[in-house]
């Protein structure tokens, strides 16, 4: 039996959860799908199938749609692998989001998983797009950071929206994100429970941002930025040492990072501050 729903409640979070960490452990994989419909560009539109089999959650289809290219992540229990499950999943999501405005699916993996099964590509007719994304994590080790006074780390609050919108759209219109995709995680970040959106003040000016996720079992950053004029200057490792500082105050999870392999530059710096490579994601399209 798949169940379908475009917000996971408690119980089907914690299920989802359970089968993500199980998948993980067996797979030797890293990456969590994210579990919340928060920037989808439709809030109603289903983004979570979990199939059940006599009452057990065993497969899980997740779809994250910022914009009408969604991509997706499947996932199913290894004990119940080979059983037509994803497929199953998938078919189920084609059906009930016919009627939306998709454009383009693309299917989100790990490098290690295709190792291990490397026929899953060609028997589902898909083939490696270019673009790669490497997951480092980081310990809860402290930095000795030298306090600046010129620069001060905050928690945003809706008074520096605009200046935040506005310094990740120049930096992030390289990657086509639409001013209205940048607004909308910006909303989105500063009103979610379990994100934390923070900036880099440099004598009072916004020039760096960065927001954590806590809804997993790491603080995981992601859309860190650094003004394009103060690029260069360590800011951007000032940040991220700045965070992991406060965050080791806050809670006891260990932290997490993406970065696009294509950017070489952030990549090194992430590496430089003790960030160690935990796995490659791989986006797989249907074959045209």
């Amino acid at each position: 039996m798949i169940q379908s729903t475009n917000s996971l409640n408690d119980h089907q979070l914690l299920e989802a959860k359970a089968l993500i960490a199980t998948c993980q452990k067996y797979d030797g994989t890293f990456r969590d799908p994210y579990l919340s419909n928060m920037l989808n560009f439709d809030p109603n539109m289903p983004a979570f199938f979990l199939y059940y089999e006599k009452g057990e959650p065993v497969g899980l289809l997740t779809v994250y749609a910022d914009d009408p290219d969604v991509e997706l992540a499947i996932l199913v229990h290894p004990n119940h692998r080979r059983q037509g499950i994803a497929r199953a999943l998938y078919r189920s999501f084609e059906k009930e989001t016919a009627s939306y405005p998709i454009e383009s699916v693309t299917f989100q993996t790990e490098r290690i998983f295709l190792g291990r099964h490397p026929d899953f590509a060609s028997n589902w007719g898909l083939v490696e797009d270019e673009e790669t994304e490497t997951w480092l994590g980081k310990d809860r080790k402290p930095y000795l950071l030298a306090n600046d006074s010129n620069l001060e780390v905050l928690l945003a609050d809706r008074s520096y929206q605009d200046q935040i919108s506005q310094l990740k759209f120049q930096v992030f219109s390289e990657e086509h994100e639409s001013r209205e995709v940048v607004d909308r995680y910006v909303a989105e970040a500063l009103k979610d429970p379990e994100s934390r959106l923070y900036i880099l003040l440099k004598n009072g000016q916004v020039i760096g941002t960065c927001t954590v996720d806590l809804s997993s079992n790491t603080n995981y950053f992601y859309g860190l930025a650094i003004a394009e004029l103060e690029r260069g200057k360590g800011y951007g490792s000032y940040l991220a040492k700045s965070l992991v500082n406060q965050l080791i105050e806050q809670n006891d999870k260990e932290f997490q990072i993406a970065v696009e392999d294509s950017n070489v530059g952030a990549k090194r710096l992430y590496e430089k501050i003790g960030f160690v490579k935990q796995t490659q994601v791989v986006y797989l399209t249907p074959k045209e």
